[in-house]
């Protein structure tokens, strides 16, 4: 079994991931003793069911990486349990791609050379459309670095990120064989991919989706109810959908969801807000041709990943599920993804 195929088979047993952006992507990292106890609950789950916990970092999520990096020489017997995936490839001053060969190549380099020498999966962030030649879908010089970084064993497999069902297809039928998964954002705020295609093309492909942001970018958390409680520097500041009016209209949502599916359980059966909208992810997985689906919430303390982490409590029935959807085709929400305020 060739190393990609062991990560599909790996994560294919997962039903929830971790994010570490909301580690350190902010004003006031959390403290890393904190940080630590809750990346060890992770693993600590993980073990428990006898599957790798997998981690997901950005080379330009503030030192998240670099803190990934620490944890694991405090737990060096952990690395082995811990599926890592990293985004990286971008210009962090611009944010802008940057999938020139020898710009992946260096990415890459960094990347493992920080979290050991070795990265289980890696993703560019974002296709580098300036790059794409002619007839082309997508930047073959991209995935050809890629592919030569797999086989010189500086990672494991390859994925995708925020790409369209054309790219997902084209590049399939190209490495197939180095393709691990695809990450894409998906929650009850966003739910462009399971009516633009992106989610069917996965599940028709065999390629597992790992889903960001499954919590609305905290929206989904009960703790956001007006733009004061997000903490200045925060990049949620600049989006349209956490101010005023937008605001006000995607709470909407939010109260639905605590008024006509959490209230109506029976007390001794009642979820949080975070369960339910990870229920709903996980709903949605195997099911319509979606194929697997895998929620990446983060998870500041062993508190908060204790909550995103209970598979009993993360959980909904069929009558709900329709209920949520049927309550989705009236409700738009305000903001698109990176819409600025």
């Amino acid at each position: 079994m060739s190393k990609v195929e062991q990560l599909r088979k790996d994560l294919d047993a997962l039903s929830t991931g971790y994010g570490l952006m909301s580690l350190t992507w902010k004003a006031e990292p959390v403290p890393k003793d904190q940080a630590f106890a809750a990346m060890k609950q992770v693993v600590d789950f993980a073990l428990e069911k006898n599957v790798k916990a997998f981690f997901n970092v950005g080379e330009f999520y503030g030192p998240d990486y670099i803190m990934l990096k620490n944890f694991f020489e405090k737990y060096p017997e952990l690395r082995q349990k811990v599926i890592v995936s990293c985004k990286g490839s971008m210009d962090v001053a611009k944010m802008a791609p940057l999938g020139k060969s020898d710009d992946v190549k260096k990415s890459v380099e960094i990347c493992s050379s920080i979290l050991g020498g070795y990265i289980d999966i890696y993703e560019v962030a974002r296709i580098d459309e300036s790059i794409v030649e002619e007839g082309q879908d997508y930047p073959y010089e991209t995935f050809e670095a890629l592919a030569e970084m797999v086989d010189n064993g500086f990672i494991g497999g390859v994925s995708l990120s925020e790409v369209t069902e054309k790219q997902i297809r084209a590049i399939n039928k190209d490495w197939h064989k180095y393709l691990t998964c695809v990450e894409v954002e998906l929650s009850l705020f966003s739910t462009q991919i399971l009516h633009n295609n992106i989610a069917k093309t996965c599940g028709e492909l065999g390629l597992i989706i790992i889903a960001y942001s499954p919590l609305g970018r905290g929206l989904l958390t009960g703790q956001i109810t007006s733009v004061k409680d997000i903490p200045k520097g925060d990049f949620r500041l600049m989006l349209k959908r956490f101010h005023g009016d937008a605001m006000a209209q995607n709470l909407v949502l939010v109260q639905f969801l605590r008024d006509e599916i959490i209230a109506k359980r029976d007390p001794a059966d009642r979820i949080t807000l975070p369960q339910l909208a990870l229920g709903w992810i996980k709903h949605n997985s195997n099911r319509f041709g979606y194929g697997k689906i895998i929620p990446i919430p983060s998870g500041s303390s062993v508190s908060k990943v204790t909550e995103n982490f209970d598979e009993n409590k993360a959980k909904i029935t069929d009558a709900e599920f329709d209920k949520i959807n049927e309550f989705l085709k009236g409700f738009t929400t305000v903001g698109d993804r990176y819409e600025l305020a």
